[in-house]
């Protein structure tokens, strides 16, 4: 009988067919930098202007006050590639491979995975250009407002809450175990027709706003010792920071509880309050998310503040009870905020139990666009655009070696510009979730 040897590598790009988990970076995106992509070099940092806004006044003389100097408050973000490479050796094209199921379909997978895992964690530890990038760009804990309940509760506060200070369309992304969750409390995910463009990975709308599962939004886990030792800080000290990150540290009695704190794990500060999106107080508190399990006790890594974000009229991100900024500078206003905290029960926090975390945002509230060209001069290279995901297939031979190297790569630039038009939502694992069967 004949040896029956197939040639099943095929040539066309096919990575792209696993595109729904970067329903993440396109739905309710934009792209601000369409035009001035091209031929950027990869790590170029783009600048977003917050826009401003000035204070109000009634009367006619305003000479007294209410003019104020305009202020430009920037989000950085930045030009980076993705890859993931494999190797094989050179008579791949004459064994039975099946090249697209077995190959390139779990490769792009990796590799999309990838792209939407480094926008939600950030790019802590990772390189570009051989250099060690430590800023923190990730969309985790980049937001002004964090929602928390059981069932359908925080999904809903964080609706509405969003409406309150804008009519433009609203976008979540759930863990898949929120839907697993309120599955079993009935049916408020309401169907909905949506482009093929947007649809990947969408489960329903409750109200006007859609939702998507998106498997890295995270866990968030708080023992019962941690909420004891929570039950007992009486003061904070906020430290500005670098990399994109500051400090606080949690302290009882003028020490620093004896518990590591959890990624995810919130503080909310009693007359800290969030503001909308041109600078006017909300009626929420502003939260603070630890964007990274600590490695001291008591301390939390949050998204730093700016200046604008403390200080600017219509760019600041917080304010007191009255609506005011905290100070007139950066370190007063951070002054003025560890001196909220002076007893206990001025900072509420996270009860004990596990949370499955969400994400939901107005519509231009984030920036997602790709680079459409990948110079690989030296190899076979293949280019794929499905629904504004681009992939490029760049295969190299080593003939003395023995062995094909295939990489497929993206360049994008991607993340949140605006957190105050972005809140985080976690619901709780609890009892109420669950079906009793009698």
């Amino acid at each position: 009988m004949a040896n029956d040897f197939k040639t099943s590598r095929k040539t066309e790009l096919v990575a792209l067919r696993m595109a729904e988990s970067s329903a993440y970076l396109r739905a309710g995106s934009r792209k601000y930098f369409k035009d001035q992509l091209k031929n950027r070099r990869n790590g170029k940092v783009f600048e977003f202007v917050i826009r401003d806004a000035g204070e109000y006044q009634r009367g006619i003389d305003i000479s007294s006050g209410g003019e104020s100097d305009l202020r430009e408050k920037k989000v950085q973000k930045a030009l980076n590639v993705g890859n993931v490479a494999i190797a094989t050796n050179l008579i791949e094209k004459v064994t039975d491979v099946n090249w697209d199921k077995e190959v390139a379909i779990p490769q792009g997978k990796k590799l999309i995975n990838g792209l939407v895992r480094d926008a939600i964690d950030g790019m802590v530890g990772k390189t570009i250009d051989g250099a060690t990038v430590t800023d923190y760009t990730g969309d985790f804990g980049n937001t002004n407002t964090c929602f928390v309940g059981i069932g359908y509760g925080p999904l809903t506060g964080a609706q509405n809450f969003l409406a309150s200070i804008s009519d433009e369309s609203q976008y979540a992304f759930i863990n898949p175990q929120i839907n697993n969750k309120l599955e079993n409390t009935g049916s408020a995910f309401k169907p909905v027709d949506a482009d093929p463009m947007f649809s990947k990975g969408l489960i329903g709308k409750i109200g006007d706003t859609e939702y998507r599962t998106c498997q890295f939004q995270p866990l968030v886990s708080v023992s019962a010792a941690l909420a004891t030792a929570l039950g007992t800080v009486d003061g904070i000290t906020y430290t500005a920071g670098s990399n994109g990150v500051d400090t606080i540290t949690l302290t009882a009695s003028g020490t620093a509880i004896a518990q590591k704190l959890p990624k995810g794990l919130v503080i909310w500060i009693n007359g800290v309050y969030a503001t909308d999106l041109v600078g006017d107080r909300t009626s929420e508190l502003k939260a603070f998310i630890n964007v990274a399990d600590g490695t001291n006790n008591g301390e939390m890594s949050v998204v730093s503040l700016s200046e604008e974000d403390l200080i600017g009229e219509g760019t600041k991100a917080l304010c007191d009870a009255s609506g005011a900024a905290l100070g007139a500078t950066k370190a007063a206003a951070l002054t003025a905020l560890a001196g909220k905290v002076t007893q206990v029960g001025d900072i509420k926090f996270l009860e004990a139990g596990n949370y499955f975390a969400g994400q939901i945002r107005l519509d231009g509230s984030y920036e997602f666009e790709m680079l459409d060209e990948l110079d690989a001069s030296n190899a076979d290279t293949e280019r794929a655009d499905n629904e504004g995901v681009i992939v490029f297939q760049n295969r190299a031979i080593d003939v003395m070696k023995g062995k094909n190297t295939t990489r497929w790569s993206s360049v994008t630039m991607a993340g949140i510009v605006e957190p105050r038009a972005v809140a985080t939502v976690l619901v709780r694992d609890a009892e109420v979730n669950k079906v009793h069967l009698v």
